[in-house]
């Protein structure tokens, strides 16, 4: 540390050198140090590499086994969450909602996720001394100035000196935020590179849905004259190209807006659940499940021009499917045929959105599986 004036600076390095995230098709590993001596982690252990840039001198040796200490087989392991329920809690009574996106991160992400929440911690501190300092350059600019025009010759250079070092300092705490982020390398062969495309063309034909809702509630329908057989809250959404402000990468996510949780982020690699910096959480893709299924709605709103209609009712029906002529004021409904994306994982997702163009729903649904397959 240094002392000027009676303050204490910390003499701060770049948050995360040369920290990398590599996505390909044989999994997550995350890559930290420079060119000829880094240490890569995967799921298979630690790895130092070691080498001379331009040589083509390499050497790669496993410093760590994680297999080696886990009573049972990563398998198992795997399989032992495949066999259990999705999550839906009692306490909401039908609301179709997540866990907190902090707590749905995978295994295979915690790493990543302590990382960005360390980042994140860190670019905040160093704001918060911006802040001050910024304040103290600017008295210490005015002394420098008052110095020479009293012609205080003696202290001229030790407050020129002064000025210099804060504003030096603050110019490197400015330049240690803008790096204040995690690359995102994505590695992909031709054939996944082509599967992600496809994935990308199907969610472009998503974005030209006429509507897309967030389903929040689905409860069964308890009025026995009703012909519907769930009674479902829904509000108009949106779906977009995002980025999530601190992951650097060239490639956009798919995000879904979430109404009544967090948004949901679809990197090629990995999908994340953000609500802030201080809340998200990120799921392995093979560990989200994106299911369609057709929806025939009884829709008393404006028919989006991209829907099908696939028949009508009456608000008040026999059995038998006749209108109940004990109601007078009995009107009939038309059914829409909506495509529903349901969103799940073992560790705590499950969203529904509803699009007005049902073959759209499908074709994504069907791209996203192929992909993650």
């Amino acid at each position: 540390m240094i002392e000027i004036m009676g303050l204490k600076f910390r003499r701060r390095q770049k948050i995360f050198p040369g920290f990398y995230v590599n996505f390909s098709a044989k999994g997550i590993s995350t890559t930290m140090g420079i060119k000829g001596f880094n240490v890569n982690i995967n799921k298979d252990g630690a790895y130092l590499n070691t080498g001379i840039p331009g040589t083509g001198i390499y050497d790669r040796k496993k410093i760590s086994d994680w297999n080696s200490n886990k009573s049972t087989p990563e398998k198992s392991f795997n399989e032992s969450f495949k066999n259990e329920n999705y999550f839906l809690p009692e306490n909401l009574r039908g609301e179709i909602k997540s866990k907190n996106a902090s707590e749905v991160t995978t295994q295979g992400l915690v790493e990543l996720k302590e990382t960005l929440v360390a980042a994140n911690k860190e670019m905040a501190a160093i704001k918060k001394e911006i802040s001050q300092l910024e304040k103290k350059v600017q008295n210490s600019n005015i002394l420098r100035i008052f110095s020479k025009v009293f012609l205080i010759g003696f202290l001229i250079k030790w407050f020129d000196n002064d000025y210099s070092e804060k504003k030096e300092y603050l110019a490197n705490l400015k330049k240690q935020v803008a790096e204040c982020h995690i690359d995102i390398e994505i590695h992909m062969d031709r054939v996944l590179d082509e599967k992600y495309l496809k994935l990308k063309l199907a969610f472009d034909n998503l974005l030209k849905s006429s509507i897309i809702w967030d389903m929040t509630s689905a409860v069964p329908n308890e009025d026995n004259r009703s012909s519907a057989n769930r009674s479902i809250e829904r509000k108009p959404t949106k779906i977009s190209y995002q980025k999530i402000p601190f992951l650097n990468s060239v490639y956009e996510a798919m995000c879904f807006q979430n109404q009544n949780g967090s948004n949901i982020y679809i990197y090629p690699g990995f999908a994340a659940l953000f609500d802030n910096k201080d809340n998200f959480g990120l799921i392995e893709l093979d560990e989200l499940d994106i299911t369609y299924g057709p929806m025939n709605f009884l829709e008393t709103e404006k028919i989006p021009n991209d829907s099908k209609i696939v028949g009508e009712t009456w608000a008040k029906v026999n059995k038998d499917g006749t209108p109940d002529r004990r109601f007078k004021n009995n009107y009939k409904i038309p059914i829409a045929r909506y495509g529903e994306l349901t969103f799940k994982s073992n560790s705590g997702v499950f969203e529904v959105f509803l699009s007005s163009n049902e073959k759209y729903s499908e074709e994504f649904a069907e791209r996203y599986n192929q992909y993650v397959e």
